[in-house]
């Protein structure tokens, strides 16, 4: 009697969970990380003949005692940095199948203001012992990951992305003439460093020196076009199959988010509207991502005046300031700032994130930039005046994620 009852309670149990399971849909996601701005992917769709070309510029890294220069340029969402990275992973799986060391190393310029934090960063990823920077200077943190190279015997490929943002902003070029030079500031590094430049266009090599000019080297290009509508389907086709669960997107919806994608952004923005409607979908508790969840989307994601916004794409202290503005107009009800206000609010946000504030003239600079790509706007009369014409709440999200992305890993200085 007693196994009969124990029987039938199992058999309720299991029932009761069945119908909890159906009322619970698992959801549309089956990996949303691959539609992340981070992650590099097996394939790269379009992009297969600019891989091979960088594949035959570094071949030669990996079986001599040659190191290599390139350019990587393209527009935005073009493809770039996913395209280093994954060139990057490959040279370090072909170096260990040949039994060699290689080190790739990815470093975004548009978040280290200065030499400093390009060779902080730097330092952290290739000296392979344990070595204090305090009181270092960059030239002296230089000679260490030379010996760590030498001594360790690796090869590094080094990628320095929004080069042009860097030098655009007036920064210290002094970077982009230690590193082609290491080999003769430090012979025992002799071949082990390769370069590789990405920017929008090759525009930023005019407004260096010809000494800086001479060292960076006029070297190899590889010319990123513009993404259409059939590519940006094939590509968001692809990391749908490896985001979501089978039959969950539809080639149809495919389609859509191709052709609402084109005129904002193209791929980057398409797989952030494929992961916004996958959102929407989980929100309805659909099994499948509809048309009209990639609609709310589009509608969710703020424009500017080049398409989505992408904070992460803004420089270190343009982010600064984008949040000082947000921060200034969320906390009071008129609709712009004075240049005063802005500044104040610029500073704050400069001392939250413990970094040291530009001047007036470099923030107004970088005010009339940010209204060329739509994040504000300028009133002119007697006095400049600052608003936004949107609300900020979206955008102070995804801000607020790609400054701590972007100061995480630098130290102080």
């Amino acid at each position: 009697m007693q196994l009969a009852s124990e029987r039938a309670f199992i058999t309720t149990i299991s029932i009761f969970t069945f119908w909890l399971k159906s009322l619970s849909p698992l959801g549309v996601f089956k990996n949303r990380r691959v539609l992340l701005h981070d992650y590099t992917p097996t394939r790269l769709p379009h992009r297969e003949r600019e891989l091979n070309e960088l594949k035959n510029y570094f071949g030669p890294v990996l079986t001599e005692d040659v190191n290599v220069k390139v350019h990587v340029y393209g527009s935005i969402g073009s493809g770039k940095t996913v395209l280093c990275r994954r060139l990057g992973r490959y040279l370090e799986e072909e170096a260990v199948k040949a039994g060699k060391k290689l080190k790739y190393v990815h470093i975004n310029l548009a978040y280290t203001p200065k030499p400093y934090h390009v060779m902080t960063k730097l330092m952290d990823q290739v000296s392979f012992v344990e070595s204090s920077r305090s009181g270092l200077s960059p030239e002296e943190m230089l000679a260490i990951i030379a010996r760590s190279l030498s001594r360790e015997d690796y090869r590094l490929v080094l990628t320095l992305d929004e080069v042009d943002t860097y030098i655009s902003e007036g920064r210290d070029p002094s970077i982009l003439y230690m590193l082609p030079r290491v080999h003769e500031l430090f012979p025992e590094a002799a071949c082990r460093v390769s370069l590789i430049y990405v920017s929008r266009s090759l525009d930023w090599m005019a407004k260096l020196d010809k000494a800086t000019l001479d060292t960076l080297g006029r070297v190899s290009a590889v010319h990123l076009g513009e993404y259409g509508v059939p590519e940006v389907r094939d590509i968001v086709g692809y990391r749908a199959e490896e985001a979501f669960r089978p039959g969950a997107v539809s080639e149809d919806v495919t389609d859509f988010i191709a052709r609402a994608s084109v005129g904002y952004g193209g791929v980057r923005y398409a797989l952030e509207l494929l992961l916004e409607a996958g959102g929407q979908a989980e929100m309805d508790h659909a099994k499948t991502v509809k048309a009209e969840h990639v609609r709310r989307a589009h509608a969710l994601i703020p424009k500017g005046a080049d398409g989505a916004y992408y904070p992460g794409e803004l420089s270190l202290h343009k982010q600064l300031l984008l949040e000082g503005v947000i921060n200034a107009l969320q906390a009071r009800t008129e609709p712009y700032l004075s240049l005063d206000d802005v500044y104040s609010a610029y500073r704050i946000a400069c001392e939250e994130y413990e970094r040291e504030a530009e001047n007036k003239p470099a923030i107004q600079t970088y005010l009339t930039d940010l209204e060329r790509h739509g994040y504000v706007l300028l009133v002119k009369g007697n006095e400049t005046l600052v608003g936004m014409e949107f609300p900020p709440a979206r955008l102070a999200k995804a801000l607020k994620e790609s400054l701590e992305h972007a100061l995480q890993p630098l130290d102080k200085h």
